[in-house]
């Protein structure tokens, strides 16, 4: 399922159109409700390619940090997507940068060395929480431990997609920082494994 979810290149339910071309642009900073850190919007804006961004929601979505720790707590859904990243030169029918966080039952997630996607070239793994990888030129992955009470036996993980493109170090950072934030409203952020210093690469030999 994991390596499934990672190849999808889904730009999410129903995306709409970015808004009118008078759209105000923001700095990374003010997007989405206080969940960029330092270190993420130093990672999304080497990301974009830009340090203007303007986000959009579907209705329903949450909307700022406090909506989506509440909607982890609660949620029965299989995957929330959260705040979707246009900048000014994007598609307007695809977000630069959308995030995605799920539950997923902590026996489906293989160590790194055993996942089916370890041998796989255009796959990095890198050293944070129980599974890091980047894969091909836009995805990025990444599950680890956050006990949350009714959350027994489950892992939580978090991936985002950026299109067109963008360095694995870039995406992998991005996703490590804003999924860092997260664990720190659940309360989890000891255990996950997630770092403030940048993620590095594991070493494998591909033969």
């Amino acid at each position: 399922m994991i390596a499934a979810i990672l190849v999808s290149c889904s730009v999410g339910r129903g995306e709409e159109s970015v808004a009118s071309p008078d759209v105000q642009f923001t700095p990374a900073r003010e997007l989405c409700g206080g969940v960029l850190s330092e270190a993420a919007v130093r990672h999304l804006e080497e990301a974009a390619r830009s340090d203007e961004f303007h986000a959009l929601f579907q209705p329903g979505d949450p909307n700022d940090l406090e909506s989506l720790l509440r909607v982890l707590h609660e949620t029965e859904e299989y995957e929330e997507q959260f705040c979707r990243i246009y900048t000014p030169a994007s598609d307007p029918a695809i977000p630069t940068v959308q995030f995605y966080f799920a539950w997923e039952p902590a026996e489906l997630v293989e160590p790194p060395e055993e996942s089916s996607l370890w041998d796989n070239p255009q796959a990095i793994h890198y050293d944070i929480g129980v599974l890091a990888l980047t894969l091909g030129p836009s995805g990025a992955f990444l599950v680890f431990e956050c006990s949350v009470e009714g959350r027994e036996g489950h892992v939580l993980s978090s991936r985002l997609h950026v299109h067109p493109d963008a360095h694995p170090d870039d995406r992998i950072g991005l996703l490590n920082a804003v999924s860092r934030t997260v664990a720190g409203g659940l309360g989890c952020v000891e255990e996950s494994g997630l770092t403030e210093a940048a993620p590095q690469p594991l070493p494998r030999s591909l033969g």
